[in-house]
């Protein structure tokens, strides 16, 4: 890279499916460079208490498993980072690697992505795809999808 150049910010989105470990390691063989500046970004869905837990549970219940569970998935967003780095590194890939957690509260986790893009002022996104079809994006929608028509930045579709 040359000297005075801005470093390169990818974020990769990635969760604990087979796909997002595929994602990952095409960006270590083809896209990290060495002065490059990573996010791995794991976006996780707050609990959601129905009414009928808020009737027949007490506050301090519900505050307790919400509590838990973002312990839950602090370790395991923590346990899917450090293991994706630890394997570019073993590779030699050099770039500085930075791990985010994003919790959904208003916005769809595909939104926080593409906010979380912008506002770091990402180069690049990189993202797998489960290989749904159509069929399955018309239904389900497809983050991957979504992240193409709107990111402000080109975004890297890594087919299953």
């Amino acid at each position: 890279m040359a000297e005075g150049k801005q470093k390169r910010l990818v974020v990769v989105a990635v969760d604990d499916s087979e796909y997002s470990a595929k994602a990952w390691n095409w960006g270590v063989d083809n896209i990290f460079q060495p002065n490059d500046l990573v996010h791995v970004v794991h976006v996780y869905d707050k609990p959601r208490f129905t009414f009928g837990q808020y009737l027949t549970q007490n506050y301090k219940k519900l505050l307790e498993m919400s509590q838990q569970y973002q312990k839950e998935v602090a370790e395991i967003s923590h346990k899917i980072s450090t293991e994706l780095i630890a394997k570019a590194k073993d590779k030699g890939c050099k770039a500085t690697y930075v791990s985010k957690v994003l919790e959904v509260d208003e916005e769809e986790p595909k939104d926080m992505i593409v906010d979380y893009a912008k506002k770091n002022k990402a180069t690049m996104v990189v993202v797998g795809t489960r290989g749904a079809g159509a069929l399955g994006r018309a239904f389900h929608g497809s983050v991957s999808d979504y992240l193409v028509h709107h990111c402000h930045c080109p975004v890297i579709v890594v087919k299953h």
